[in-house]
């Protein structure tokens, strides 16, 4: 017979009843013993004692009495979350700035700031002006005992559980395996952990807890525009980064054999290469000549991805017949994800979710031609409307959720 020592320990069965009533009072008003005890099934004996210790650890605060009972009974006390207890720092490094926010434990911005850095810049110099953004934004009191976790978001290939960068994509000076964590630590001189990811699986993390993909346990979110194509993945509702962290890298995935253009990667016929904004205005360039009546032929150097999505719309044969090589890209790329992990929800987030019916729906209904066609469809698929939660955001809530929830 199996049996379950770890998981019957007082100790483990305190701890996990500790994390069901914070997990409570995060998503309540105000609650008393009593109706904490009724909503998880635990007694009173037992809810006092951790409400004691949340007390005294400043998670939570007295907040009055409640309404007595209908026989007139005693008033009880309630109780309320301290929000500001512990904050969170959140950083994403971008190609040309470093952006900052300040969270409370209920993800709401505090604080946000922002400081330029240069082209491919040192890491080194980078770690310094994120101490400033730091240091301006809070007193040295904070850094030593209010911060509860610093989030770094970087776009590259990242072991999180070392800090080291394996690859980054707009950073070369940084070089490969580089130990970010080891070198931050003593620069922040904060006493709080601190973690490193790439930004889009924070991005990913935060739509299933908030977003689209919110009471989805198997989410892939692709950010697909101008800078490329990545993805995030959650499965069993936890951050999939893989054995060698380098999951979410659909942009490299091969999908035209046929390609002989070398990728920015090395390879060639990536899915990154076949929708790059690049490719798509230089078709539309070269089409040109062919549809005299295209209104994409006034646009001139104004020509953009937008300008080919908005003549799309209207029904444009020029924009149709270049967007419909995009479709046919997208739809084999997701057809191929839904294959290999199945997931509840995809999102599409970026620069091709700038709401082009003409795209999406023939994105929508190419893949459902690829992926399976005979079986009844069962993952969503939907584009962001422009409300997808902040990179920032969602690293506050893995940050908060660390040592709450997991």
């Amino acid at each position: 017979m199996k049996t379950t020592e770890h998981g019957n320990k007082p100790k483990n069965i305190r701890s996990k009843n500790k994390k069901l009533i914070v997990e409570l009072y995060r998503s309540k008003e105000m609650l008393s013993v009593s109706s904490i005890a009724q909503k998880i099934h635990l007694s009173r004996t037992t809810v006092m004692k951790i409400n004691e210790d949340l007390l005294q650890e400043g998670i939570i605060v007295a907040a009055g009495k409640g309404s007595s009972t209908d026989e007139g009974g005693k008033k009880p006390s309630l109780y309320r979350f301290n929000a500001q207890n512990k904050l969170i720092i959140s950083l994403h490094i971008k190609y040309d700035r470093i952006h900052f926010r300040l969270s409370d434990l209920t993800y709401k911005s505090l604080k946000k700031d922002e400081i330029s850095i240069r082209e491919n810049e040192v890491f080194p110099e980078i770690a310094k002006k994120m101490k400033i953004l730091i240091e301006r934004n809070s007193s040295p009191e904070e850094r030593q005992s209010t911060f509860l976790a610093c989030m770094v978001a970087i776009h590259g290939n990242v072991d999180s559980e070392s800090g080291i960068c394996i690859h980054s994509t707009y950073f070369p000076s940084w070089g490969t395996y580089n130990n970010l964590k080891e070198q931050l630590t003593p620069v922040l001189g904060l006493d709080c952990p601190i973690y490193l990811d790439n930004w889009i699986r924070y991005k990913a993390y935060g739509e299933s807890k908030i977003g689209l993909a919110k009471n989805y346990d198997t989410v892939v979110l692709i950010d697909a525009g101008w800078h490329g194509v990545t993805s995030g993945i959650l499965i069993g509702g936890k951050i999939y980064a893989g054995k060698h962290f380098l999951s979410g890298e659909i942009g490299h995935s091969l999908i035209n054999p046929q390609e002989t253009e070398l990728c920015a990667c090395g390879s060639s016929g990536c899915f990154e290469q076949q929708i790059s904004e690049k490719r798509v205005l230089t078709r539309v360039r070269t089409l040109l000549e062919h549809y005299p009546g295209s209104t994409l032929a006034k646009e001139g150097k104004g020509l953009g991805l937008l300008s080919v999505f908005d003549a799309a719309d209207e029904g444009d044969s020029l924009a149709r017949t270049v967007l419909d090589e995009v479709i046919n890209w997208f739809a084999i790329a997701i057809s191929n994800i839904i294959m290999f992990f199945d997931p509840e929800i995809i999102l599409i987030e970026g620069e091709y979710a700038s709401k082009c019916r003409y795209m999406e729906k023939g994105i929508d209904k190419r893949v459902w031609e690829l992926a399976l066609p005979r079986l009844t469809r069962q993952t969503a698929l939907l584009f962001s409307d422009g409300q997808s939660v902040p990179t920032l955001k969602g690293a506050a809530i893995l940050g908060v959720d660390k040592f709450y929830t997991m």
